[in-house]
């Protein structure tokens, strides 16, 4: 059968069996319409009623020849030449006669390489910034304070000075109790940074016996203005006497 679309009247040939005997939802092609399609009307050769036959009439009787003159004989006119054929409707298309469409194939989205260097990029200065920060307010933590970092260095200029007697005694249980104490002076007229100070004891031949770091009390000390520090230790040496302190800054 023969389909033709009611938008676009663009004409399919398609099989009945494709429509079927209650008909379907069908879309054209070119423009993409739908509509429902009935199936094909029943042939009407099979109902039409039959014709009583007619007999011939009966055939004429033959006219005698006429005689002529000898002469030339006679030219037909020439027969007129057929008329043209009607052009013919151009093929139909076979109609791919489609209910749903076909879903799409997945495609996963490709990655952005220049977004995902920027998204590191970003984190990268985030940290930076959190731990130069976190330098700057907590300053270095222990186990830096011994690395060579460039800066990191210069001897401040600060003043500890130390009490002539420190507190130097044996306790009941018979441990040798320190305590290491004094005071940091800032005689300038800027802030600057404290650094741990560096414990020294030594003997009467002033051979160092025993060290150890002790934490500023403060990390930035004002312009003219000083600090207590105190640190005591235990299971000291018994010959230790003498105490040396000094600023505990990296080997350079």
């Amino acid at each position: 059968m023969i389909l033709a679309c009611p938008s676009c009247h663009t004409r399919y040939v398609v099989p009945d069996t494709a429509i079927g005997p209650t008909g379907r939802t069908v879309r054209c092609a070119n423009c993409r319409h739908s509509w429902f399609q009935e199936p094909a009307a029943p042939d009407r050769a099979a109902s039409v009623d039959p014709v009583t036959a007619v007999e011939p009439p009966p055939p004429a009787a033959p006219v005698p020849a006429a005689s002529y003159d000898e002469g030339p004989a006679p030219v037909a006119d020439p027969a007129p030449p057929p008329p043209e054929a009607f052009a013919a409707d151009p093929p139909p298309r076979p109609a791919p006669v489609v209910a749903e469409e076909a879903p799409l194939p997945f495609r996963r989205p490709r990655r952005n390489p220049a977004k995902r260097w920027t998204l590191i990029a970003v984190s990268a200065a985030v940290l930076m910034i959190v731990a130069t920060a976190g330098l700057s307010y907590f300053g270095l933590p222990s186990w830096a304070q011994g690395l060579a970092l460039p800066g990191m260095a210069a001897e401040p200029d600060l003043v500890i000075e130390l009490p002539p007697n420190q507190d130097h005694r044996e306790l009941a249980d018979g441990t040798i109790y320190f305590a290491a104490s004094g005071v940091i002076i800032n005689p300038t007229d800027r802030e600057q940074r404290v650094p741990p100070i560096l414990a020294e004891l030594r003997d009467a031949q002033g051979t160092i016996v025993y060290s150890w770091t002790i934490k500023p009390p403060v990390r930035m000390l004002p312009p003219n203005e000083k600090v207590n520090f105190s640190e005591a230790k235990l299971d000291i040496p018994r010959r230790a006497t003498q105490l040396t302190v000094s600023w505990a800054l990296p080997k350079s």
